[in-house]
């Protein structure tokens, strides 16, 4: 008998020493400050056997067919055990470790060392606490601080969610749990694979402590920190954060997910490709019930198909394809170009509204206008450009701008009456508008402007001047071929005024005039209807010699180098030649001479004053 006593006892005691080696070689976490005031004596309250040796080193106590140790407020449960005077237990069979109300430790073969208040769980061990259960083949206990430890593999079951690890801490009493080493979730709405996790059990919520890879049925999300709160289904994905869907990628230092607002937030170098569109900015907030985005940045850009937009803060809604802008933005749609403090454009409506100093341009056509505010159509190709200030027109001709500003402008597309499968783009000012162009300036209340075939009719007493020439009408119409003047009609109570000298005026006046030009220049002139004219006639060195004045039915003039070099009546005539020194010059007025050069503007500037 003593035999098989020393026989058994020298193998406890190997089991014992090679479970104290494992303890020494675990890898210690952090751990929550020690319970100084835990009993320092291992208590039996049940047994259903107990052989005692007191001969030994230290007292032994054999313990068999069921028993209950307690020390301090954990009680151990198991078939068998050993104890090695006060200090160490070895129990085997059916082992319980029992916490509280709730902590539920279940295992094959427990080493415990009452120095340490560590506890060594080894064969197939369990873990239950409420809805959680954890399975690992091995399991550090630390009953005063109440955690865990496995470095074996282990499994953690919470309701719908699977967490597995290499490595892991379970926290009792915050019921919080590290995973470390090929950390693998499953669960009903997403997968999870990292180097490592926090799982705060009682928040029901998930840390990212590292990389992290995130698999939904709708997209994969990459982020190296932030967490996911699974009852209140918010999220938040942090350092070098990647969403990659179906149709969509997206990347921020920060993605936060707001499931029951149904809302996304992003912050931080963020970019977005969807199908055609891109967008940039350092903040999104995305709605997933009504399609709304609001993008800023400096600036915030968007770009799909068709537009491009840049400005402090973007609107998009990707359900009704509007887009809208706060704070100073460019907006491009093919060739256009808008730029304005506020702008909103719907693509389903092609209806567009824009305010603040808006400049919009057409780069194919060459033209733009600048405006307090601006209306668009899309649909039906028609602009209304107003403000307080007032609005301006400009387009290329000649190798030079020419500015229309006026209270009002609209432009419209419309069909040829001609050509059908053409359009022509009209233009029309009204209420006070002035026109400048560097060698022709001009004035109406209103005027409308072809802009296919560079046709402009002026109404409202209108007057143009064309270098120390002045034209005036009931209404004036004026044609550019080859972005050069090409011809000026005028139409009722027409009258042309050339300035020579002082008092001195050329005048010509009827009831229908047609001055053609080359080079900017006059070059042919027919009068029609009550023709009637005053010209100052000149020797070979260009002196004044005379006045002639002449009424006629029909003139027609041809000019060189400014001046008058042939001269047609047609029909019955009254001519008459007055020498320079008998002509009363500032009495040799036309009827409806008005010389109206103090109206002329000389600058862009004299435009919009």
């Amino acid at each position: 008998m003593r035999s098989i006593f020393t026989l058994k006892f020298f193998l406890v005691i190997c089991l014992f020493i090679t479970g104290t080696m494992l303890a020494n070689g675990q890898t210690q976490p952090n751990p929550l400050p020690t319970d100084t005031s835990r009993a320092q004596f291992i208590i039996i309250d049940h047994f259903g056997k107990l052989i005692e040796d007191k001969e030994g080193i230290e007292p032994v106590k054999w313990i068999s067919q069921g028993l209950q140790l307690r020390i301090d407020s954990t009680n151990i449960y198991a078939d068998s055990a050993v104890i090695f005077g006060e200090n160490r237990v070895y129990a085997y069979g059916n082992v319980v470790i029992q916490q509280g109300d709730s902590l539920n430790v279940f295992t094959d073969t427990l080493y415990y060392y009452k120095d340490t208040d560590i506890a060594e769980l080894v064969g197939e061990v369990a873990l239950n606490q409420g809805s959680k259960q954890l399975w690992t083949k091995d399991l550090t206990y630390h009953l005063g601080e109440q955690y865990g430890e496995y470095s074996q593999g282990g499994i953690l079951v919470d309701n719908e969610m699977q967490v597995s690890s290499k490595r892991g801490i379970y926290y009792a009493a915050s019921e919080e749990v590290v995973f470390r080493d090929s950390v693998v979730v499953l669960h009903p709405e997403f997968n999870l694979a990292a180097d490592s996790m926090r799982y705060l059990a009682a928040l029901s919520k998930v840390l990212f402590t590292g990389p992290t890879n995130i698999y939904t049925p709708e997209a994969k999300i990459y982020c190296e920190s932030g967490y996911y709160d699974l009852k209140e289904e918010t999220a938040e994905f942090n350092q070098n954060a990647q969403y990659a869907g179906d149709q969509k990628k997206a990347t921020a230092d920060t993605i936060r997910y707001m499931a029951g607002a149904g809302e996304i937030l992003m912050l931080g170098n963020v970019h977005v490709e969807e199908l055609d569109k891109v967008i940039d900015g350092t903040k999104l907030r995305y709605l997933e019930k009504t399609g709304e985005t609001w993008i800023t940045g400096e600036p915030a850009r968007y770009t799909d198909l068709t537009r491009k937009v840049n400005s402090p803060e973007i609107f998009y809604n990707e359900k009704t394809n509007q887009v809208s802008t706060v704070g100073r933005g460019e907006m491009r749609d093919g060739g256009m170009i808008m730029v304005a403090d506020h702008s909103t454009f719907d693509q389903v409506t092609g209806i567009g509204k824009f305010s603040g100093d808006v400049i919009w341009r057409d780069t194919v056509s060459n033209v733009g206008i600048i405006t307090e505010n601006m209306d668009m159509s899309q649909e039906t190709e028609y602009v209304l450009a107003y403000g307080e200030r007032r609005s301006l027109f400009f387009t290329i001709i000649e190798a030079d701008t020419l500015f229309i500003a006026a209270d009002t402008l609209s432009m419209q597309n419309k069909i040829d009456s001609i050509d059908l499968t053409d359009t022509a783009r009209l233009i029309t000012a009204y209420h006070d508008v002035r026109l400048f162009k560097s060698d022709m300036q001009g004035k109406s209340d209103s005027l409308v402007f072809n802009d296919t075939d560079s046709l402009f009719h002026f109404f409202g007493d209108p007057v143009l001047w064309s270098d120390t020439t002045q034209f005036s009408a009931d209404s004036i119409q004026m044609s550019i071929k080859n972005k050069r003047l090409h011809d000026i009609v005028l139409t009722q109570k027409a009258i042309i005024i050339s300035e020579l000298y002082s008092t001195y005026y050329d005048q010509i006046k009827g009831r229908i005039i047609l001055a053609q030009f080359d080079s900017s220049a006059i070059k042919d002139m027919w009068v029609t209807g009550n023709a009637e004219s005053v010209y100052y006639t000149r020797d070979e060195q260009s002196a004044f010699i005379g006045v002639n004045k002449t009424i006629c039915s029909k003139m027609y003039f041809t000019f060189l180098s400014g001046q008058i070099h042939l001269l047609k009546y047609y029909g019955e005539n009254s001519s008459s030649m007055m020498p320079m020194g008998e002509a009363k010059h500032d009495t040799l007025r036309l009827e409806g001479f008005r010389w109206r050069v103090d109206e002329r503007p000389l600058s862009v500037k004299d435009l919009l004053e």
